[in-house]
């Protein structure tokens, strides 16, 4: 063999192990970075319901019932609209990141928001009083998602005027 091919060879073997060596670091800063896109999720997941107290579970539970939302305080709505706008900044940070190929397409399910493409959220009565301010602080994905998982003659029809409710409440009108 002479000393061109040896060096060939050997420049050859040492370009494939340089390539084995950055697909592997590749690979592992990949399954790193969506390792940590997980634990982010989580964490604030968790902080999310953590901070869920007794009031907060009962206007979760009463969002469902038009007569319950009725009877709601300025300061009930307030407090369903921040729930609200967090977990739909959750929806949109895990479709982020699966957009961006840091989580697999099916971590909305994984992650427990499969609900967004699932369920008829709009049927709620709180969401859908809230959807026309909250639709315009989301992306289109979201709104694709939520919009289409309930038909729009299921969409309830709110009655309740939170613009009017946050002007009284503004002018002294009313407690907030």
């Amino acid at each position: 063999m002479s000393g061109k091919t040896v060096r060939d060879t050997v420049t050859a073997i040492g370009f494939i192990a340089s390539m084995v060596f950055v697909g592997f670091e590749i690979r592992t800063s990949n399954l790193q970075a969506r390792a940590a896109a997980y634990q982010a999720i989580g964490i604030a997941t968790s902080e999310f319901h953590r901070d869920f107290d007794a009031r907060l579970n009962r206007l979760e539970t009463e969002g469902s019932y038009p007569e319950a939302t009725a009877r709601w305080a300025l300061q009930d709505w307030e407090a369903v609209s921040r729930m609200w706008t967090a977990d739909l900044r959750m929806v949109e940070t895990i479709l982020l990141q699966v957009e961006q190929g840091l989580l697999p397409d099916d971590a909305m399910e994984r992650l427990g928001y499969n609900w967004v493409h699932s369920l008829p959220a709009l049927e709620r009565s709180d969401l859908a009083c809230l959807w026309p301010q909250l639709r315009l602080q989301v992306g289109s994905e979201v709104r694709r998602r939520i919009e289409g998982a309930t038909p729009r003659d299921d969409w309830f029809n709110c009655q309740i005027d939170l613009e009017s409710l946050r002007d009284r409440a503004a002018r002294g009108e009313l407690d907030r």
